[in-house]
């Protein structure tokens, strides 16, 4: 005859330790529901920006900014390689009645509550920033639909540009640009001054910027199609040094104006580009001037190949050059594995207000036509 089984006050004790922590399950559909919930309160988020962001920031910075390297890169490791560890060894522990299923269940509840702090934590630190009110309001500035003429005019503009102060500047044996003295490093630290001087002339640009850092693992970043991250978590500028030294300024001054609070990948962009014009140092305006005539001529080409094309004459070969070699690194690490973080990061960029997606990074563009008269460049 089969005996009734009974619960002891124990095992009840044991599962209510469970069933304490189920109620902070929440965090983690509540950071999912944010951006929706944020949605059309720009005043309230300007506010954050401007008044609650810096504080923050500036307070995880002032710790985080004296490692040498990157802070993020270290815990995404640690949770990449242990999360999975350790839930993999408690699951082989339970089969071999090492450890009971109260045990194996409380600890998946607290990383499902982890990963909703952390995802709540996300916004609190950085992300509210998408939010907020446009770059164009704040710089007195009217993003619209201009004639093609108006693109062919900009691009042509930024090749002589970009032509003139590539003249002179460090080659390789292939003749690609390099860096004359010093390296990455070297860039990074002068970037901060930049900003400074951007910030004179456009005080919606003020605020601390740190040092960008390198990732150690950059050439992941490629396979992945990116060229620079920024964790707001950590209050770090992280930048893809794999890559061409032509775009390493450029990459990272964009991560720095994330820093500044400014969100947007179009605005980042832009933000990134006036930084490194007003750097004293020609490799980083260089690399400034490059980022903007490659944005602008896809645009061109885009919406008039036949533009393109005569614009393009005003590229000198150097310029070229350098462009075929950026081309020619990128190209080698086309694949699935970029196609795939293209398709996350597009889902991320709309879930959080951004309805371009990755288009939005091209969009730029608009907002250098829209500033042209300011002859910041």
């Amino acid at each position: 005859m089969e005996q009734k089984d009974e619960i002891t006050e124990s095992g009840i004790r044991d599962w209510s330790s469970v069933t304490r922590l189920l109620p902070w399950m929440l965090l983690l559909p509540l950071g999912a529901l944010l951006p929706s919930l944020c949605a059309g309160k720009k005043a309230v988020f300007e506010s954050y920006a401007l008044n609650v962001y810096p504080q923050i920031k500036d307070a995880i910075s002032s710790l985080t900014s004296w490692l040498p390297f990157s802070l993020a890169e270290v815990i995404l490791y640690a949770l990449v390689i242990g999360v999975p560890l350790r839930i993999l060894t408690r699951f082989v522990m339970l089969l071999m009645k090492k450890t009971d299923p109260v045990r194996f269940v409380r600890m998946l509840v607290r990383l499902v509550i982890l990963a909703g702090a952390v995802w709540n934590l996300f916004y609190v630190t950085w992300g509210f920033n998408y939010f907020r009110a446009p770059l164009q309001d704040r710089l007195a500035v009217t993003v619209a639909p201009r004639p093609k003429e108006e693109l062919y005019d900009l691009t042509v503009e930024l090749a002589r540009m970009a032509s003139q102060e590539r003249e002179g500047l460090s080659e390789d044996e292939n003749g690609v640009f390099r860096y004359e003295t010093g390296g990455y490093r070297e860039k990074f630290s002068a970037l901060p001054a930049a900003y400074a001087v951007l910030s004179e002339l456009e005080p919606c640009f003020s605020g601390k910027v740190t040092n960008a850092k390198p990732v150690a693992w950059s050439e992941g970043l490629s396979w992945a199609g990116i060229s620079g991250i920024y964790i707001g978590l950590t209050a770090e500028p992280n930048v893809n040094v794999d890559q061409m030294p032509l775009l390493i300024p450029a990459a990272a001054a964009h991560e720095m104006a994330h820093q500044l609070g400014i969100a947007s990948e179009n605005e980042a962009e832009f933000t990134g580009i006036l930084a490194c014009i007003c750097s004293s140092d020609p490799e980083i305006r260089y690399s400034g001037l490059a980022d903007a005539l490659i944005l602008s001529g896809n645009a061109l080409y885009r919406a008039d190949p036949d533009l393109y094309t005569e614009a393009r004459a005003y590229y000198s070969d150097a310029v070229i050059r350098d462009f075929r070699a950026h081309n020619a690194y990128w190209d080698a690490f086309e694949g699935p594995t970029e196609e795939t973080v293209t398709q996350m990061n597009d889902s991320y960029l709309k879930h959080n207000a951004q309805e371009s997606g990755v288009r939005s990074y091209g969009e730029s563009v608009d907002l250098l036509l829209a500033y042209r008269d300011k002859k910041i460049f």
